[in-house]
């Protein structure tokens, strides 16, 4: 995706090649014009000198040799120039004759100095004719130019132009490129920090030091992250009202249930009540499950109770904890625990642990081993839990922890909920939850929280 800077050079681009273009065109024309105006000048003084130098000799109009070397000069690469000096009838005093003059504009005066673009002898020529009056009559002294020079010096004056504009091109947008950049400083600056506020971390940002413009796009964002933190905080306690309201009941049942089971007279629904207890001890659990899920749902709040955790006694104890379970099902539930600490809450994670040893002794067929660790690695501290269960397809890594998602074929009656409390509560610790198999077979689970300071 396009930065902000680089559509508002784009946006800017046409601008300045449209500019540019422009100038091109003003630069030939200004390019066009001063060369005429300087060349048709020094033609005009020209035309003027010769007028000035004519004599009269026994009633003739005569030019000294010095002057008619002045006008004429010896042809070169870049042209030559022409002349003739007419008399009153027409007749030729000196110079080039046939050589076509101007005419004089309309309402012009004595001695002015006409000009126009001619063709003779297969050459272009720029013309100036003045009509000067003497003591024999009027004369009209007629100077011409081929148009190489004109043509070459509009070269040189339009290259020239143009580099200087190109220039004064590159160094605009290096002006608008720096002044965007500069100007964007505060909007790169809000980016970072909404990118260093995760879901767990939802304060508000302050405005206080933020450019006018900038202002009202970040009382916006405070007002999406108030909605955010309400509407996260009332999910949150819909959930947790919503489970201890089933707890309070389903433990009372379940309590009533082992009584029953107990009763003399409940041999001959044995087996129905037993299914029904393994149900209500299902809906026990989600409703923990539940609960622990709006302990780790993220909220502005959850950081604040971070406190130094440390891992191997958090190991240790749920190793203890299960260890019956483990024995009755037949599986080797071992630790291997090394110190690490991490800044967290306590009892999220537990549950986080909870929920990956509940997994693997739930997935793992008797005879099979589950081993839970911590320790540190490359700087940061991890937990973990090993099983040589079945394990899980790379192509369903993803996919189960997402929330009420079971793996097809997969035993028990568990809710799906266990991976995707681990995956909520990782993340609210900062920490990433990776899934990958174990040596040979099975599953291993990993917490990687931030490296320690």
């Amino acid at each position: 995706m396009m930065t902000i800077r680089q559509r508002l050079l784009l946006l800017l681009l046409p601008a300045l090649v449209i500019l540019m273009l422009l100038g091109g065109l003003a630069d030939y024309w200004i390019a066009v014009a001063t060369t005429r105006n300087a060349y048709d000048q020094a033609l005009a003084s020209v035309a003027a000198a010769a007028a000035a130098s004519l004599h009269s000799d026994d009633g003739r109009l005569q030019i000294s040799a010095a002057q008619r070397a002045a006008i004429t000069r010896r042809p070169d690469s870049e042209g030559s120039t022409l002349y003739s000096i007419t008399g009153p009838g027409g007749e030729l005093i000196a110079g080039t004759a046939q050589l076509p003059a101007a005419a004089p504009s309309p309402g012009a005066r004595g001695d002015s100095v006409s000009f126009r673009n001619a063709d003779y002898q297969g050459l272009k020529l720029r013309v100036a004719s003045l009509r000067s009056r003497t003591d024999a009559g009027a004369v009209t002294v007629t100077v011409a130019e081929t148009l190489q020079r004109r043509a070459s010096t509009q070269r040189v004056m339009l290259v020239g132009k143009l580099l200087v504009d190109f220039a004064e091109l590159d160094v605009t947008l290096l002006l608008v490129w720096i002044g965007v950049y500069f100007g964007l400083r505060p909007l790169s600056r809000l980016r970072e920090r909404v990118e260093e506020h995760s879901a767990s971390t939802l304060q508000r940002f302050n405005e206080a030091d933020a450019p006018g413009e900038l202002r009202p796009l970040i009382l916006a964002l405070n007002h999406l992250l108030e909605l955010r933190h309400d509407a996260a905080l009332s999910q949150r306690r819909f959930v947790a009202d919503a489970a201890h309201q089933m707890r309070t009941p389903v433990t009372g049942l379940l309590a009533q249930l082992e009584l029953l089971l107990r009763a003399p007279g409940a041999l001959a629904v044995q087996s129905e009540l037993t299914t029904i207890n393994r149900g209500v001890q299902q809906l026990a659990h989600t409703a923990n499950q539940l609960l622990a899920l709006a302990r780790a749902e993220p909220v502005s709040a959850v950081g604040e109770s971070f406190k130094p955790v440390a891992l191997q006694p958090l190991v240790e104890h749920m190793v203890e904890r299960n260890i019956d379970r483990a024995v009755s099902a037949g599986l080797d539930l071992g630790a291997d625990a090394q110190a690490a600490q991490v800044t967290g809450d306590a009892w999220l994670l537990e549950d986080l642990l909870g929920n990956l040893v509940d997994n693997a002794l739930k997935y793992t067929p008797a005879g099979g081993h589950v081993t839970v660790r911590s320790g540190v690695e490359q700087g940061h501290p991890f937990l973990e839990v090993e099983d040589d269960g079945p394990g899980i397809e790379e192509s369903a890594r993803l996919r189960v922890r997402e929330r009420f998602y079971r793996l097809p074929g997969s035993p028990g009656t568990g809710c799906g909920l266990g991976l995707a409390i681990v995956d909520e509560i990782a993340r609210a610790h900062g920490a990433s939850l990776s899934i990958g198999a174990a040596q040979g077979r099975g599953t291993r689970m990993r917490i990687r929280f931030p490296r320690a300071t």
